[in-house]
């Protein structure tokens, strides 16, 4: 089964038409139309939840950048104020997105580096949820932080325009074809 979801989600990357987000826009998945008036357009891809953390949080996904005490999280991408080897391309299994607190490594709860130079990391005041959320899969029917890793199956922007293949180039001429993001 597991196999079989692998090559599900390989298949989703940058084929079809569907809304992706291969260059970390901040305003989320988008898409190129097939109408020749309109290139690009954002798709209305609804935010995944995840307010609440099971057991240490290790599969937390939510949106929650503050720590126990107040401090506001050092983006997992930055080496300042804090240098760190919680990279977000080296651990991508780990959703190290944005400033959002995670437990990449095993912790008892979720945390993150503070944007202060005195404190270089702290716990993150997560409730616990009151029943077992289904196993996290890929973000197949929502999306996290700018969409990166929304790997669905939504094909229309949000005007209603219909996404152009990212393996063609018409009407619109691009970059941002499958074999130049093989990943996305």
């Amino acid at each position: 089964f597991l196999w079989i979801l692998l090559l599900i989600i390989l298949w989703l990357h940058l084929e079809q038409n569907f809304c992706r987000n291969p260059d970390n826009d901040h305003r989320g998945p988008w898409c190129y139309t097939t109408d020749p008036d309109k290139r690009w357009e954002s798709c209305d891809i609804q935010s995944c939840t995840g307010e609440c953390m099971v057991c240490s949080g290790e599969d937390y996904r939510g949106k929650i950048s503050q720590t126990e005490s107040g401090y506001t999280c050092q983006r997992w991408d930055y080496q300042s104020p804090h240098n760190h080897g919680y990279l977000p391309e080296a651990l991508p299994d780990k959703y190290l997105e944005e400033n959002y607190c995670r437990n990449p490594d095993g912790e008892p709860r979720p945390w993150c580096f503070t944007t202060n130079s005195k404190k270089r990391w702290e716990f993150c005041d997560i409730r616990r949820c009151t029943s077992e959320p289904p196993t996290i899969e890929p973000e197949l029917n929502c999306t996290t932080g700018d969409g990166n890793s929304y790997r669905g199956t939504t094909a229309v922007t949000t005007s209603g325009k219909t996404c152009q293949r990212w393996s063609s180039l018409t009407p619109h001429k691009h970059v941002r074809t499958p074999d130049n993001y093989p990943c996305k």
